[in-house]
């Protein structure tokens, strides 16, 4: 339903908040197209981050080079994005896995972050989109 994806979001909100999200941080976020991808995207917003989406159908150099320019320092990934980025690009981030049974935030609170505690406004950035760019290189 929509409250528990409401409460899914807000408890990993909390989670990214706790490992130091702050307000125009990228966060990368490589899962498969899934209700997980949706709660990801919702909680990156919600703790204040900025979130990169990574296709894990991109080639992996494209998927590298994303990383590198915008150098997020947090990944939220499911075994398709981590298999797509390979391990030598997930040893330099902390990697968040949403497809696990018992999550490390389930028992963290459902209710929103407080956009005002955390400095949140409409002037911070709420996500990084690369476009191929016109000499081919993806521009963020």
């Amino acid at each position: 339903s929509y409250g528990e994806l409401n409460a899914r979001a807000n408890q990993l909100a909390h989670h990214l908040i706790g490992l130091g999200v702050t307000p125009d941080q990228p966060v990368a976020i490589c899962v498969a197209r899934s209700v997980a991808m949706v709660v990801g995207l919702l909680a990156i917003l919600k703790a204040g981050g900025a979130y990169l989406p990574l296709d894990p159908a991109y080639p992996s150099a494209r998927l590298h080079q994303m990383l590198e320019d915008a150098a997020p320092p947090l990944l939220l990934a499911d075994a398709a994005g981590r298999a797509a980025l390979g391990a030598d690009a997930l040893l330099d981030l902390t990697v968040v896995d949403l497809e696990t049974a018992t999550p490390e935030w389930a028992n963290l609170p459902v209710s929103d972050p407080d956009p005002r505690a955390l400095g949140l406004t409409s002037r911070h950035l709420a996500y990084v989109i690369y476009t191929s760019g016109s000499t081919g290189t993806p521009k963020g």
